[in-house]
């Protein structure tokens, strides 16, 4: 959600509001295939002048392929997260608001990509599966065999 720092003077805090938001810039992006239903409750609460603490509710469903055969797995994302948002250039902590406007977009975005696991997969890895052949054994770390 988009709001100007004079529609932010103008609300009673806290504000609550629900929001569907398209994230559809994150398909392709490492191994999510699609971003589907980000539905997102977020409230807001004024810490001073130009600095608001904002609570996140998002739920969405990821698309991830699957690291070992890159079929695509239905990944759910439940996040409570919370973030700062100020004019101030030197709080490192908080998002930036950029000009009069205070975008929450980002910050939603990055708790996804926080949250969301690196690798998955739906199969099963043992590691018996491995298969070792001594004749392809590089004969510089031959006696490396012997240790384990």
């Amino acid at each position: 959600m988009r709001f100007t720092l004079a529609q932010l003077r103008k609300l009673k805090f806290p504000y609550s509001f629900d929001e569907t938001i398209d994230l559809s810039e994150l398909d392709g992006f490492e191994n999510i295939v699609k971003v589907t239903n980000c539905n997102v409750k977020e409230e807001i609460w004024q810490r001073s002048e130009e600095e608001y603490f904002i609570k996140f509710e998002i739920k969405a469903n990821l698309l991830l392929s699957d690291s070992l055969t890159l079929e695509e797995i239905n990944f759910p994302v439940d996040i409570k997260a919370s973030e700062i948002f100020s004019s101030d250039e030197n709080n490192e902590n908080a998002f930036l608001i950029s000009g009069i406007t205070l975008d929450t977009k980002e910050a939603i975005i990055s708790n996804i990509l926080i949250n969301k696991p690196i690798n998955i997969s739906n199969a099963e890895y043992f590691d018996s599966d491995i298969e070792e052949d001594d004749d392809n054994i590089n004969p510089a770390f031959a006696s490396l065999k012997d240790l384990l």
